[in-house]
């Protein structure tokens, strides 16, 4: 009677159980799927907000920076070099090397020379080269070039007719000499102020220089020679006197010695 029992009890919670588990809802796969996508979202949404933080921050960060940058920043003073320029470095608006304004330097002469209707188109372009030499002499004042450039671009303007080109040539003789008045182009500006800077005839036609000669002039291979001082004009001497001088006036009559007495004049006789 007890092992009959047995086998129904363990027959009744068995079936008990799967009643049990067969009433319990399954989960739809539908579900799932929604619930991992809002996960994702949930996930991608918290990324995105730590991203921005972040950006936000080193943006913050960076303006911090500079604005402290801008404070402790101290004018830099200029220091000029010394020795020659680099062939590499540039120099004016133009940014134009030192073989660069060697090269318009004796362009530009050949032009004034060949074609003297060019004058004006010349000067202009000139100005650049004048340009780029005044930046080379501020950061090289002591290159031994920048005179030999500057008296070839003197004698250029020397040879092109017009008031314009002869006040380019004086202000390059006073740069001469008061910047490198131990040169020798310093030396011959000044003697070229004291004797006068010649203006050209627009009548004459120069005489063009070579290439060479040109290129000569200033790399330096040709010195200039000093002109030479301006002799002083003689002063005029006053005219030789007449050869025959007026006669004198005749001398006043001799006058009675204070012992004798003139005679009165006798009395005129009356009618």
């Amino acid at each position: 009677m007890t092992h009959s029992r047995r086998p129904r009890a363990a027959l009744a919670a068995l079936t008990l159980a799967v009643f049990t588990l067969g009433a319990i809802p399954l989960a739809s796969p539908a579900a799932g799927t929604n619930a991992a996508t809002s996960a994702a979202k949930s996930g991608s949404s918290v990324a995105k907000s730590a991203t921005a933080k972040k950006s936000a921050a080193a943006k913050t960060t960076a303006k911090t920076a500079k604005a402290a940058a801008k404070k402790t920043a101290k004018p830099v003073g200029y220091h000029p070099k010394n020795g020659l320029a680099p062939a590499d470095e540039y120099f004016g608006r133009l940014q134009m090397s030192v073989l660069g304004v060697r090269n318009k330097v004796k362009d530009l002469g050949l032009d004034a020379d060949l074609h003297p209707e060019h004058g004006k188109a010349v000067l202009g372009n000139a100005l650049w080269v004048e340009d780029a030499m005044r930046d080379w002499a501020k950061k090289y004042p002591f290159d031994r070039w920048l005179p030999r450039y500057a008296y070839a671009l003197e004698q250029m303007y020397e040879r092109i007719p017009g008031d314009d080109a002869h006040r380019r040539a004086v202000k390059q003789v006073s740069y001469l000499t008061a910047y490198f008045p131990q040169t020798v182009y310093g030396k011959v500006g000044r003697a070229k102020l004291a004797a006068g800077i010649p203006k050209p005839d627009p009548s004459d036609t120069p005489l063009a220089l070579t290439d060479l000669e040109r290129l000569a002039l200033i790399d330096g291979k040709v010195i200039p020679t000093i002109p030479p001082a301006a002799t002083p004009v003689p002063a005029a001497s006053p005219s030789a006197a007449p050869a025959s001088l007026p006669a004198p006036a005749e001398s006043p009559a001799t006058l009675p010695s204070p012992g004798t007495t003139t005679p009165a004049p006798a009395a005129s006789a009356r009618p």
